[in-house]
């Protein structure tokens, strides 16, 4: 899916972007081509141009990451809009200066626009997104911060009962008492017994894996390139 997103986004480049800054634009690209978050953003503001005109991204901003969700702030040429990012999707929440909406303000925490607006200000004091953010400051995998929570399934989320490879390990079945998970139900069950038994968070010192466990796109284009 990532490689199909990095494959189109020449094209829509070409179809959304004005002529003069279309090599801005593909020098973008390039530069944040290992980085899924920033791949899902700008396949997402390219194929869905807020203002339905032609445009191009300046700069993107990683305001806040909570269990692999981040929230973005991203300027372009015609304004500054808010997307909610994950592993395999981005999605536009907001603009500046109305804001993200409620339901992602309170997923990170804040009350209200109030209280995102007295910690951010006007944005100006911001540091641009940087390209080393994924091998550095996060899982490798579902790209939660040091601290915090795996997205559920990730590969290198730990089990608490085992201490193994929470995708791969029994305990799942064991806590279920079943042979296999069969349906939505059940996982919703096991992600309870989980948080009841107290998932282990990620600890980037220690835990970021020796095994092959990242994104396999990314993982492939890197050789490719190499090659």
């Amino acid at each position: 899916m990532l490689d199909t997103k990095f494959s189109e986004l020449p094209v829509l480049i070409e179809y959304g972007v004005p002529e003069s800054d279309q090599q801005k634009a593909m020098t973008m690209v390039e530069h944040f081509s290992h980085d899924p978050l920033v791949i899902n953003i700008l396949h997402e503001f390219y194929s869905h141009l807020p203002e339905a005109e032609d445009d191009c991204i300046l700069e993107f901003f990683l305001l806040e990451q909570l269990d692999g969700v981040q929230l973005f702030l991203v300027r372009s040429n015609l304004g500054s809009y808010f997307y909610l990012v994950n592993r395999d999707k981005a999605e536009l929440v907001g603009t500046v200066p109305e804001g993200p909406d409620e339901n992602s303000l309170h997923f990170f925490g804040f009350s209200d626009g109030a209280a995102f607006q007295k910690k951010y200000g006007d944005f100006k004091d911001l540091t641009s997104h940087a390209n080393t953010f994924i091998g550095k400051e996060a899982c490798p995998s579902c790209f939660c911060k040091d601290g915090d929570s795996h997205v559920f399934g990730c590969p290198v989320e730990i089990c608490p009962w085992c201490d193994g490879q929470l995708t791969n390990c029994n305990c799942r079945f064991d806590q279920l008492k079943v042979d296999e998970i069969k349906n939505q139900m059940q996982l919703d069950s096991f992600l309870k017994l989980l948080h009841k038994k107290g998932r282990i968070s990620y600890d980037a010192a220690s835990h970021c894996p020796s095994y092959p466990v990242q994104n396999e796109e990314i993982n492939d284009r890197s050789k490719e390139e190499e090659n």
